[in-house]
Parts: structure tokens; C-alpha cells; sequence
């Protein structure tokens, strides 16, 4: 991704508690099935295979205190988000981006796009989003937040680990040519994503709520 490059997309983590910190209870009254996360741990194209033995325990730990979640659509959702996510940034579409992002991240993005206009520089997208492929989006980990009053049970951060295929262009704008290595030239990208959101045990809190609503949190 362009900003991993620049160095000018990088956010802190909420100063939140977590689940693994001292505190009392609140945590989920159920946990997720013990065969299910042995599966997803065991399966490269969902969980990512280069953790290292404390982080994948780390991991394992985390999902079961998840129950609810379903692994393998948010990984669906969160491959199709990366596209969506950087081509509206890209093209300014602030609006499109607004229920997407978390508001500091949107801040984050409008303030690296503004840095790039100062510098007479722009992206160039295919029309037909071909420049954004994603090859891999796996979970790298999972932090389950501390409930509590501002707090709801089950909000967490998923950083999911990508791999993208780009051939986006970078133009200068005052010569009108494409800058390298952004310049149409086909690059592999790695980057993590942390996405935000609540994870409820099924059946818990109105049908509407049952859903998720995922939105990026930051970039690393």
C-alpha cells in the first residue's frame, strides 16, 4: 500500500484495557467451540502462518473468548474492504469512506492525501479496479477489548495481514509522468490491517446487531 512506503499512515492503538491485563470480570459468558478455532489455526489461507508459537497461542486464546464470530466471512469481507478502502481514498471520495473508517483514520487519510496535493502528486487508477488485487488476507491477531461501561462485551481488534498485487500509478503532476516505482509496473505489497468491531454470541441482542459493523481502525 502506498502509505506504508511514505511512512505517513501509522495509528495507535485505542488506550484501551485489554482482556490479558489485570482487571475484574466482564469477559464473554461462552466460548467459542475449541474444534472450530483448532480448525481456523490449522488452515494457512485463514489464520497467518508465519506467527511465531507465543503469538498463534496468543491467538488461539483470543478467538475462543470470540464466540460468534465467524472467521472465515470477516477474512471475505475484509478482502473485498482493502479495494473499496484505498480507492476511495485515493479518488477523495470522503463520504464513501466516512462508514468505512474509524474517524481517526479517515483523519489520518485526508491528512496524507493533502500531504501528497502539496507536493503536486496523484494516483491513477484503472477505471476497471484492476489495480488492487488481493492475493491473501489472513488473521495475524486478535485483541479482545476490557468491558465495561463505555466498553460493549465483545469489541475487539482483528489485524488482518494482506497481499496485494498493485499496479496503481503515482502521476507528477508537473510533468504529467508517472514517478517509479509507481508507474504502472506490477508490485507486491504486504501490510496489516486492524479492523474494529463487536463480536456477539449468536442468538444474543436484535437481529440487526448480530452483524458486525467492521471498520478499519488503523494500517501498520
Amino acid at each position: 500500500m502506498l502509505f506504508r512506503h511514505r511512512a505517513l499512515f501509522r495509528l495507535p492503538t485505542l488506550s484501551r484495557g485489554f482482556l490479558w491485563g489485570s482487571g475484574g470480570g466482564g469477559g464473554p459468558s461462552r466460548l467459542a467451540p475449541n474444534e472450530l478455532v483448532t480448525a481456523w489455526m490449522d488452515d494457512p489461507s485463514l489464520v497467518s502462518p508465519s506467527l511465531s508459537l507465543w503469538r498463534r497461542s496468543e491467538l488461539f486464546l483470543s478467538l475462543r473468548l470470540l464466540p460468534g464470530l465467524n472467521l472465515k466471512e470477516f477474512l471475505r469481507g475484509a478482502a473485498v474492504a482493502y479495494p473499496v478502502v484505498c480507492s476511495a481514498m485515493y479518488t477523495r471520495d470522503w463520504d464513501a469512506l466516512a462508514p468505512l473508517v474509524a474517524p481517526r483514520c479517515l483523519e489520518a487519510m485526508q491528512e496524507a492525501m493533502d500531504g501528497m496535493a502539496e507536493v503536486g502528486q496523484r494516483v491513477s487508477l484503472a477505471p476497471d479496479g484492476s489495480d488492487l488485487t488481493v492475493l491473501s488476507a489472513t488473521l495475524a491477531r486478535a485483541q479482545v477489548l476490557q468491558t465495561s461501561d463505555e466498553v460493549p462485551q465483545g469489541s475487539c481488534l482483528l489485524h488482518v495481514k494482506y497481499t496485494v498485487r498493485e499496479t496503481y500509478s503515482i502521476i507528477d503532476c508537473h510533468s504529467n509522468a508517472p514517478m517509479p516505482p509507481f508507474d504502472g509496473s506490477v508490485r507486491e505489497q504486504e501490510s496489516t490491517w486492524v479492523f474494529e468491531g463487536i463480536v456477539r454470541p449468536e442468538g444474543e441482542g436484535d437481529r440487526e446487531e448480530e452483524e458486525p459493523d467492521w471498520k478499519v481502525h488503523g494500517i501498520v
